[in-house]
Order: structure tokens, then C-alpha cells, then sequence
């Protein structure tokens, strides 16, 4: 989260406002994207330390 506020206040300084929404959305995409790979992570691993303890 830190990250994504220092990117939006350095393009806030150089972007028009239509523009800064715009990458806003696409760095909150990217910040989705990123959270949901690492829940399929610990879901995965959660699953297999299921199955260990159960064969």
C-alpha cells in the first residue's frame, strides 16, 4: 500500500487528472491481481499440508 502511494503522489505531480484516475485504477488492478496470487498461494499450501496430514 505504501507503494502504490508513492506511486500515485509522484504521477500526481506530472499527470492531468483524467490521466491520474486512470493509472490510479490500473495500479489498483495491479494491486488485486498481486493480493489474489498470494491468497491462491497460501490456499495451495494450506491444501497441501491438508493432504500430508491426511495420506
Amino acid at each position: 500500500m505504501n507503494q502504490l502511494a508513492g506511486r500515485i503522489g509522484g504521477a500526481a505531480l506530472s499527470m492531468s487528472p483524467g490521466h491520474l484516475v486512470d493509472k490510479f485504477l490500473d495500479w489498483l488492478e495491479e494491486l488485486r491481481s498481486a493480493m489474489a496470487l498470494a491468497e491462491i498461494d497460501r490456499l495451495a499450501g494450506n491444501e497441501v499440508r491438508t493432504k500430508v496430514l491426511f495420506d
